[in-house]
């Protein structure tokens, strides 16, 4: 059942030989041919939560870092901060530190002058500085004057003033605060650690990973204009992922912006489509639990969604087990699909429900508008193609119109 953790990193996940790489047409081939081959270049990743993106962006990152010429730096955003607390300047100063531990990681000061060697640590400090921000000493001398502390001083006589402390704010936290300062004063920095790493024959490719978390895509706009902008100037490959609510949003073009989209729809479910599912669920030893037909029934409930999928699975064979039983029955899962249903249900409100059941009956949805928006980010909603949009078919059973109320 180990196989079966719907939660496991992605990492570990392929280390154990458990993905089926073909699954989205060996995506990560593509990812990984055009940022090798075109430095600078910048693809997005959009999908629903579950689809596979982040196990496609780390076999990307497995595949350029075989030649030894490029070094993908993999970032999860999520581990960094707070999405909620997103700024434009969060994501370069996640680079920078990543960027910077890696540079000394390969003992590159062997082949630098020492002129270069100190010039990287300043730079070094300059970086955690811009994510951490800093403490700046001002004196205020005895005639109401600041003068900022240039590091080189001497302890004043008595009276004649005192230092001031003051806290200048940073690009990142722990989580990371809002950005205050302008983006362009880390290009410098990050320039310099990658121009150590070129010496070393070593190509860097940036790969953030999280943000398609973001329910709105304000904040992914603005460290698109920002960071990935910023990025493009330093001649750096990015790998990013993205909020499904990027391909609705009124006014902008994210083709304007990104030299290639990948768009991971949810994998349909019609019986001719059945083979990718149940392949993923035959390589995790699923042969071994339950017949083909419950594996069938398994793949249509998950309505795609490789983690629903996984999770029905592994519920099925938990509840097989209380059971006592040796296979997995019908009964183990349907109650699995119910209580997958169950916890989508749960803490939808009027709004939501009547968008659901218009969707389920006349086939009827707006993905552009801020209900609609969460109810796809959530998977309430499972989009399939540009204008075919589903109901989760766990959720589907489950809905019922809201109360009327009567005069």
């Amino acid at each position: 059942m180990r196989a079966f953790n719907p939660t496991a990193p992605a990492l570990e996940v392929i280390r154990a030989g458990l993905v089926v790489e073909d699954l989205h047409q060996s995506l990560h081939k593509s990812l990984a041919a055009r940022a090798d081959l075109e430095p600078g270049s910048q693809q997005l990743v959009v999908g629903g939560i579950g689809s596979g993106k982040t196990t496609e962006l780390l076999l990307a990152s497995g595949l350029l870092s075989q030649p030894g010429k490029t070094l993908p730096l993999y970032i999860d955003v999520t581990a960094e901060t707070d999405l909620s607390q997103l700024n434009s300047g969060a994501l370069v100063a996640s680079f920078g530190l990543r960027l910077a531990a890696s540079v000394f990681q390969r003992n590159v000061e062997s082949i630098l002058s020492e002129s270069e060697n100190l010039d990287l640590k300043v730079k070094h400090q300059a970086i955690k500085d811009f994510a951490y921000g800093k403490d700046e000493l001002t004196w205020v001398s005895g005639d109401g004057n600041d003068y900022e502390d240039d590091g080189d001083y001497e302890e004043p006589e008595p009276d004649e003033g005192y230092y001031v402390r003051h806290r200048t704010e940073g690009k990142l936290k722990r989580p990371f605060p809002s950005l205050r300062r302008e983006i362009q004063e880390i290009r410098e920095p990050l320039r310099v650690f990658i121009s150590a790493l070129k010496k070393l024959g070593l190509e860097v490719v940036a790969v953030f990973d999280g943000l398609d978390r973001l329910i709105q895509p304000d904040k992914f706009w603005a460290v698109v204009e920002q960071d990935l902008r910023s990025l493009r100037k330093l001649n750096v490959s990015v790998l990013v992922t993205a909020p499904i609510s990027v391909l609705y949003g009124v006014g902008r073009s994210i083709t304007d912006y990104f030299d290639k989209v990948h768009h991971l729809a949810v994998m349909a479910t019609e019986p001719k489509y059945l083979t990718y599912l149940h392949s993923l669920l035959q390589k995790r030893g699923s042969g071994a639990l339950l017949d083909s037909d419950l594996a069938s029934r398994i793949c249509y409930a998950s309505g795609g969604v490789l983690r629903d999928l996984i999770t029905l699975a592994r519920d099925s064979g938990e509840d097989a087990y209380i059971s006592g039983f040796e296979m997995i029955q019908n009964e183990n899962v349907e109650k699995a699909i119910l209580q997958l249903g169950t916890a989508y249900r749960r803490g939808l409100g009027p709004e939501q429900i009547k968008m659901l059941n218009e969707l389920a009956k006349k086939k009827s949805f707006n993905p552009t508008i801020p209900v609609g928006v969460e109810l796809l980010v959530t998977r309430r909603v499972l989009e399939y193609s540009a204008t075919d949009f589903r109901v989760h078919p766990a959720l589907a059973p489950l809905l019922q119109e809201p109360p009327v109320e009567h005069s």
